[in-house]
């Protein structure tokens, strides 16, 4: 049971940072998480979709 909770706990985060780092170099996988998951992401923090909205010109929303 621990391995399994720490294992969802991982992919969280690794969710997390390829929304951070990845996704805003990379145009089809930025639009997935900027159509799809900055909803969601946005509940934790603005931030963590910033970078996507940079890399498409819109600027980070607050």
């Amino acid at each position: 049971m621990r391995n399994l909770i720490l294992l969802l706990i991982l992919v969280g985060a690794g969710f997390v940072l390829v929304a951070m780092y990845v996704a805003p170099n990379q145009p089809a996988l930025r639009t997935w998480y900027r159509d799809n998951a900055c909803a969601q992401l946005d509940r934790l923090s603005p931030e963590i979709c910033a970078p996507i909205r940079r890399a498409e010109g819109g600027g980070a929303r607050l």
